[in-house]
C-alpha cells in the first residue's frame, strides 16, 4: 500500500461517502467505480476509511432492527429486585423512626387523658361554685352560659328598662 496523499485521498474520500450514500438509500452494499476501488487497494487511509463507513453503516442498520421483548420472567425479576430493596431502606429507616413513633404515640395517649381529666375537673368546679342545679330545661342553656342568672328575656322595650331599673335596685341593696 501506499502513503497518504492528501491532495488526491481528499477526493477519493468524497467519491467513497457519495458511493456509501448510494448504497444506503439503494439497500446494497457499497459498489466501487474500477478506479476509486483501484486507489483504495493501494491506499492505506482510505482502506481504513472504507472499512468505518462500512462498520459504522452496519452498526446504523443494526440500530433501525427491532429487538426482541423481554422474557415473561424478566418483569418479575426487576420488581422482586425493586421490593428487596424497599425492604432493606424499610429496615434501615425503622431503626430510627420506630422508637420515636411509639413515644409519639404514648405522649398523644397521655395528652388526651390528661385533657379529659381537666375538663372534668373544671366541669365539676363551676357546678360546685355556682350551685345552681342545671337539671331539666335549664341545663343546655347552663352549659352555653355557666355564670350567669337564668332569667327571660325581656319582649319589648319597656320590660328592657324595667329590668335594668330592677337590677340597680339590686345592686344598690347588696352593696348597703
Amino acid at each position: 500500500m501506499t502513503k497518504h496523499n492528501e491532495s488526491s485521498c481528499e477526493n477519493f474520500e468524497l467519491r467513497l461517502e457519495d458511493a456509501a450514500e448510494v448504497a444506503a438509500e439503494r439497500g446494497e452494499s457499497i459498489a466501487l467505480s474500477t478506479d476509486l476501488s483501484a486507489h483504495v487497494s493501494t491506499c492505506a487511509h482510505c482502506s481504513e476509511s472504507l472499512e468505518a463507513i462500512s462498520i459504522s453503516r452496519s452498526l446504523l442498520h443494526a440500530g433501525f432492527e427491532p429487538t426482541a421483548s423481554p422474557s415473561p420472567f424478566f418483569t418479575k425479576r426487576v420488581m422482586a429486585v425493586i421490593r428487596a430493596e424497599e425492604e432493606r431502606q424499610a429496615a434501615q429507616g425503622s431503626i430510627f423512626w420506630s422508637p420515636l413513633q411509639h413515644l409519639a404515640a404514648r405522649i398523644a395517649m397521655v395528652s388526651g387523658v390528661v385533657v379529659m381529666v381537666l375538663s372534668a375537673y373544671a366541669y365539676s368546679s363551676s357546678v360546685s361554685s355556682t350551685g345552681v342545679d342545671v337539671s331539666g330545661q335549664n341545663a343546655a342553656a347552663y352549659e352555653l352560659v355557666p355564670h350567669q342568672q337564668l332569667d327571660p328575656q325581656p319582649q319589648s322595650k319597656d320590660e328592657v328598662l324595667m329590668s335594668l331599673v330592677e337590677r340597680s335596685n339590686v345592686e344598690r341593696n347588696n352593696a348597703r
